[in-house]
């Protein structure tokens, strides 16, 4: 019964397309596209008794009559239909080599070859070989709207899916997971899903590094429209994971460790860099020369808590950016060994060095800047930690200015709480920063601007400076200050470790029974006061009423420090505090030094008095309501 019906219907059928043959044979192409459409949705109908051989004829014969009306997006939309019901693949082929394909091959070899020109001139495009474009295995069919192509598969003969060249979805940036790294994308071959990447990364000035795994689709579309860098810039393109493998081994490129798996691809992509940075790792295998941030641990007799934060460090998954240096000044006592641990680590990313004897806290610090590769120096304390999980943030920061970046001051968990805030080169820079960092972990300074300015150099050369001799990272703070934009963050880098006893030069106060650091005495604040001064006035962009400026601060700094040792160890013996407290103040405010090394105006003198005395004020009344008195 079913097999008679289908017959009759096929009948129907081809009584049905000779009457369409008609009307168009007559002009009048209107009515005989209603008649098409009706035919369609009869055999469309789920009740409908037909065939493929039939369906096919229907949907050719439409699209046929299509392609004369110059209907070009419903005609491939019937033919698509037709070829999937069986219609002959010869005759469709015939019809496209000459009415899509050979009137174009000239342009398309033009194309296709000026777009792979443009991806190896802007190095976009890192291949196993070349692929000529007449063994592509696609044609693009043109619909005859704008960059819109349908795929034609050469040896299946098969008409596949419709494409726009190159288009993309404009989509808000996502939060990356790394804020420093840049992108590895994984894709099978879409143009729009890649550029729609692309031009999001494009936005947060990223790179975005591209493995196409099925690159012969995706190259087969650059036959359809030419590329430019509107449409594509800062990529990397590869054939295969083997492609991105071998690159990134050969380079010193930064690894992109934000992945966007388009063509979810378990965990390969995750596997690709591991594999990488495991690689790189390997001291023969490390290239070095584009360190970013070089981190830097002065220690001495505390190698346990040295070693700690090495391992530590090594946790981190960056390599090419990173490097660790760690200088043992001479320690002699019991952590020695842990010392020697360090020196025997494989990791290419450590560099270690000891000196026989002590050298000093300065020699030490100069000692890990001058072995220090990256563009930024940070100095860590060997008993803090560095916080890996907010690394990422500081890199960034540090990478979207390395030319104009001087100092940064990062925070840390109760000693050094920064603000964010950006403060110009020179003047505002010096006032907003100088001073305000006994503690020493957690600074990040521009390696180039102190090598230039020969900032070890200079320490190395005035030890007799008691600043430079216990505080010299305070000194190359003033220096860099001069040549580059001061930032502040409240990110907290730093993770303080608890105190460990340290190895000073100690003097007596009181009735002798009471012992402190010298630089924690009040003769070694008034020191370091007049130590100050004399760096002030060394710097190349001091002038009269800067310097004027920058002993306001240090007045109050210095006097503010003696508070502290008053409260910390001079209430500890018979002497009268607030007499300490004042004659420091008459010291910083005697008038004839004030007109031998800051100004000879009498009238600068007393405008100057105004603000110091007020902070003398201030700290007296502190002390007064501490001591009682």
């Amino acid at each position: 019964m079913k097999k008679n019906t289908i017959q009759h219907n096929r009948q129907q059928i081809s009584q049905a397309l000779y009457e369409i043959d008609q009307l168009l044979e007559s002009g009048t192409a209107d009515l005989a596209i209603d008649r098409y459409i009706h035919l369609v949705n009869i055999l469309e109908e789920s009740t409908y008794e037909s065939d493929s051989n039939m369906k096919a004829d229907v949907y050719s014969s439409f699209a046929f009559s299509l392609f004369g009306m110059s209907q070009y997006e419903y005609f491939f939309e019937m033919l698509i239909k037709a070829q999937n019901h069986g219609y002959s693949q010869e005759k469709i082929e015939e019809i496209l080599m000459a009415a899509f394909i050979e009137p174009n091959l000239q342009e398309y070899q033009a194309v296709y070859e000026a777009n792979i020109q443009f991806l190896q001139s802007n190095g976009f495009l890192s291949m196993t070989k070349n692929i000529p474009v007449e063994e592509l295995p696609y044609w693009l069919l043109p619909t005859g709207n704008a960059d819109e192509y349908y795929l034609y598969h050469k040896e299946n003969k098969q008409i596949l899916e419709k494409i726009v060249l190159f288009k993309f979805i404009d989509i808000q940036p996502v939060p990356p997971s790394d804020a420093f790294a840049d992108y590895l994308i994984v894709e099978n071959w879409s143009w729009t899903n890649i550029l729609t990447c692309t031009n999001t990364i494009k936005k947060e000035n990223k790179k975005a590094y591209i493995v196409v795994k099925e690159i012969e689709k995706w190259l087969s579309c650059l036959q359809g429209a030419l590329l430019n860098k509107d449409i594509l810039s800062n990529v990397m393109i590869f054939d295969s994971y083997d492609g991105a493998n071998n690159y990134f081994k050969q380079s010193n490129a930064y690894l992109p460790r934000n992945i966007v798996d388009l063509a979810d691809d378990a965990n390969n992509p995750q596997l690709l860099i591991d594999n990488i940075h495991a690689y790189r790792l390997d001291k023969a295998n490390r290239a070095g020369d584009r360190v970013l941030l070089s981190i830097c641990i002065p220690s001495f007799n505390r190698g346990s808590r040295a070693y700690d934060n090495i391992k530590h460090l090594m946790g981190t998954y960056y390599d090419e950016e990173i490097e660790f240096i760690i200088s043992n000044n001479g320690t002699e006592n019991e952590t020695m060994d842990f010392y020697a641990k360090i020196g025997q680590l494989d990791d290419a990313r450590l560099k270690y060095f000891a000196f026989d004897k002590n050298q000093g806290f300065a020699i030490n610090c100069s000692k890990v800047i001058d072995m220090a590769e990256g563009k930024f120096v940070l100095l860590v304390s060997d008993e803090d930690l560095v916080n890996l999980d907010v690394l990422d943030q500081i890199m960034n920061m540090l990478n979207k200015s390395t030319e104009t970046i001087a100092l940064m001051r990062t925070s840390s968990t109760t000693q050094s709480r920064q603000l964010d805030n950006t403060a110009a080169a020179g003047e505002p820079a010096l006032l907003k920063y100088m001073l305000t960092s006994n503690y020493m972990s957690g600074i990040i300074y521009n390696n180039e601007i102190l090598k230039k300015h020969k900032g070890t150099e200079f320490v190395k050369e005035n030890l007799d400076n008691s600043v430079c001799y216990w505080y010299p990272h305070m000194f190359w703070e003033l220096l860099v200050c001069q040549f580059g934009v001061a930032l502040g963050t409240s990110i907290n880098l730093i993770q303080e470790g608890a105190v460990e006893e340290a190895d000073y030069e100690n003097i007596s106060i009181g009735d002798g029974s009471i012992s402190i650091p010298y630089y924690a005495s009040v003769k070694g604040r008034l020191e370091q006061y007049s130590d100050f001064l004399k760096l002030f006035k060394n710097l190349e962009i001091c002038n009269p009423l800067l310097l004027r400026k920058m002993h306001i601060i240090l007045c109050a700094k210095t006097l503010f420090l003696v508070k502290i040792s008053i409260k910390k160890y001079y209430n500890k013996t018979d002497t009268n505090p607030l007499a300490i407290l004042e004659n420091s103040y008459k010291y910083i405010i005697d008038k004839d030094e004030y007109r031998l090394k800051i100004s000879d105006n009498p009238k600068s003198y007393f405008e100057d008095l105004v603000y110091i005395e007020k902070r003398y004020n201030d700290l007296k009344h502190e002390i007064m309501s501490l001591s009682n008195v």
